[in-house]
């Protein structure tokens, strides 16, 4: 599928258009939240929306042009929290206080990032999105990866690269838990607790020693 495929038919330039499109994507994000997008069709977009199907295809080609829409807002949002993790002369926050603020930010409720979640999973499984997937993962990777290293790891780019895709992944595997055993609030914080202890460990060894060494500590004796 080409690129025109995801992208809008047209931009909205009048007031009324504008609140129309906004409309639609707010509707999609709902019902995203609300079935994931395995169930999303560009039916119940337009039936939600109050609208007619063919209004929804004035702006946009099909569902998956839709979500595509939204994952380019979710990105822009995500880079932006990084650019706030990467300003260092203005928070000067030691690593461990990072941790901690971005662990609130990017973990602490994950009812607020069901939307995220579910973008992501629509990222990986439609091959419409896989392009803006892989430059998405491309970028998280980059930054998360300038902050090791501007707080002082030794491993090579490649391998912090490595480290910032596995974290990223532990991170979309804990949602996709939670959203599972939700209805248990105990298991719930205990599994948030389990995921940022192994995130922390996994930085803290990118501070200490290299890559090879740890693979040496695992191999049997």
């Amino acid at each position: 599928m080409s690129n025109a495929a995801i992208k809008p038919r047209k931009l909205p330039v009048q007031s009324r258009s504008k609140k129309r499109v906004e409309s639609i994507l707010e509707v999609t994000a709902a019902l995203l939240i609300e079935g994931g997008y395995e169930s999303l069709t560009a039916v119940g977009i337009a039936e939600r929306a109050g609208i007619p199907v063919a209004s929804l295809y004035q702006y946009y080609p099909n569902k998956e042009a839709v979500i595509y829409a939204l994952c380019e807002d979710m990105i822009n949002e995500v880079l932006q929290r990084f650019n706030e993790y990467e300003n260092f002369s203005e928070h000067k926050m030691g690593l461990n206080e990072l941790l901690i603020l971005m662990g609130d930010r990017e973990y602490s409720d994950p009812a607020n990032h069901k939307l995220e979640f579910e973008l992501n999973r629509a990222m990986i499984a439609m091959p419409q999105l896989a392009e803006l997937h892989t430059s998405f993962d491309e970028k998280i990777s980059e930054r998360f990866a300038n902050i090791l290293r501007h707080y002082g790891s030794q491993w090579q780019h490649d391998e912090l690269i490595n480290l910032a895709r596995i974290m990223f992944r532990i991170g979309n595997t804990y949602f996709e838990h939670i959203n599972s055993t939700k209805e248990n609030t105990v298991l719930a914080e205990q599994s948030k607790v389990l995921m940022l202890r192994a995130i922390y460990s996994l930085i803290k060894d990118s501070m200490e020693g290299s890559t090879e060494k740890l693979i040496q500590e695992q191999q049997p004796s």
